[in-house]
C-alpha cells in the first residue's frame, strides 16, 4: 500500500540528518506501530509520510505511485493522518467539520455522530474548539478522520490523554476496520501494553534511524523478550537491523503520475 524507500530528511538548522535512509512497507489490512523514546524521529517520520514534509533523498510510493506535489492531492483523498493540529482553534467543533468535511466527498457524517456520540462529546459540538480539553481534541479528532473512510490511517500519538472507555472503543474499531474494510494503519505509541496485541509489525526507531522493523513475532521472537518496553528501552542503533519481506507487488522505481 504505502512504502518508503531510503527516505532521508533534514531540518534547516540542522547539523545531520534527522531521519536517516529509512526504508518501510505497510501493507492492507495491517496494524504497524511505530515505537521509540520522544525525540527519536517518529513524529517527523509520520509527516513525511504525509507529505506534510518533503524527504531530502529518497522516495515515498503509494499503491505504486510517487507521492510528489502533483498526486499530493488525490493521495490525501484515501489517507488520514491524526496528528494534534487538524482545525481552527478559533472556530468551533462543527463548523471546523462543516469546513473540512467538504474538502473529502467520502465525509460520513452519520458514522461521525455515531463516534461523537460514544466519545461523550456529542453535545460539545457548538463549544469553541481551544475550550476542549487535550482528550477531547484527540477524540474529536479520531472521529473525523474516520468517518472519512481512509484506506490508510497515519496515527501519532492516538491513545495519549483518552479515557479508558473510549480507547478501548477505538481499537476495537481501529481492528474492525482492519478486519472488514482492509484499512492500513501505522500508529505510533508509547502505550506499550495497551497495543501488543492489536499490532501486525513492529517498527522502532533510535535517534533517527529504524533499528528493528518486521512481523511481530520476528522482532520479539517467540522465547525472547516479550516485553516492548525492553524493546524499546534498549534500542541504541546497534543491534540487527530486521528489514520487511519484499513486497508482493514491488512498487515502479520509476515516478508514476495519478
Amino acid at each position: 500500500m504505502i512504502e518508503a524507500k531510503n527516505i532521508e530528511f533534514k531540518y534547516k538548522a540542522a547539523s545531520g540528518f534527522f531521519v536517516n535512509d529509512i526504508t518501510l512497507d505497510i501493507s492492507e489490512g495491517q496494524i504497524c506501530c511505530l515505537l521509540g523514546k520522544n525525540g527519536c524521529g517518529k513524529t517527523t517520520l509520520l509527516k513525511l509520510l504525509y507529505g506534510m514534509l518533503t524527504p531530502s533523498s529518497g522516495s515515498i510510493y503509494y499503491k505504486g505511485r510517487k507521492i510528489c506535489a502533483a498526486t499530493l492531492s488525490q493521495y490525501h483523498e484515501e489517507v488520514g493522518f491524526v496528528g494534534h493540529c487538524w482545525c481552527n482553534e478559533s472556530l468551533t467543533l462543527e463548523h471546523n467539520v462543516g469546513f473540512l468535511s467538504l474538502l473529502y466527498p467520502s465525509f460520513d457524517r452519520k458514522y461521525y455522530e455515531s463516534l461523537l456520540k460514544k466519545a461523550g462529546i456529542e453535545a460539545d459540538s457548538d463549544k469553541v474548539f481551544s475550550a476542549f480539553s487535550a482528550g477531547e481534541k484527540i477524540k474529536s479528532e479520531i472521529a473525523f478522520v474516520l468517518a472519512r473512510h481512509p484506506k490508510l490511517l497515519l496515527m501519532d500519538e492516538p491513545l495519549a490523554n483518552l479515557d479508558t472507555v473510549f480507547k478501548t472503543d477505538i481499537l476495537e474499531i481501529l481492528q474492525d476496520e482492519v478486519a472488514e474494510n482492509g484499512l492500513g494503519i501505522l500508529l505510533s505509541t508509547h502505550l506499550l501494553d495497551e497495543i501488543s496485541d492489536i499490532c501486525d509489525r513492529i517498527a522502532v526507531m533510535d535517534k533517527g534511524s529504524l533499528t528493528a522493523f518486521g512481523d511481530r513475532f520476528e522482532i520479539l521472537g517467540e522465547n525472547e523478550d516479550k516485553d516492548l518496553r525492553d524493546l524499546v528501552k534498549n534500542t541504541d542503533g546497534s543491534g540487527p537491523r530486521i528489514v520487511p519481506a519484499e513486497a508482493k507487488d514491488p512498487v515502479r522505481k520509476a515516478e508514476v503520475q495519478i
